[in-house]
């Protein structure tokens, strides 16, 4: 997570915005899937789920979690493709959302 948080640099924000000299970014683990940071989440939070040793507490963090990501890659990608236009959804067509070579 963080290690794709680092390709980002100054364009990451809990914000979605785009600033004036924005560009696609595709380096480093964006090459692969478009959103590592939160599948890199999505597996910090299998881990607290499998460290609390209950399936019930893994499945319940699980579906908040994914359903929060989910909404939140859906309000990214309609802004970024708005914004950064081709650039952006040529990204999308070439990359996956969360899992490398799969989805």
């Amino acid at each position: 997570m963080f290690w794709s948080y680092s390709f980002l640099g100054r364009y990451i924000s809990s914000y979605v915005h785009v600033y004036p000299d924005h560009h696609v970014i595709e380096d480093g683990p964006h090459r692969y899937v478009r959103h590592p940071g939160y599948l890199g989440q999505i597996v910090a939070f299998i881990g607290l789920g499998l460290a609390l040793q209950s399936w019930v507490a893994l499945l319940a963090i699980l579906i908040v979690a994914v359903w929060r990501i989910a909404y939140r890659i859906r309000i990214e990608e309609e802004f970024l493709s708005s914004e950064l236009g081709d650039a952006y959804v040529d990204y999308m067509r070439r990359t996956k959302g969360l899992i490398p070579f799969v989805w």
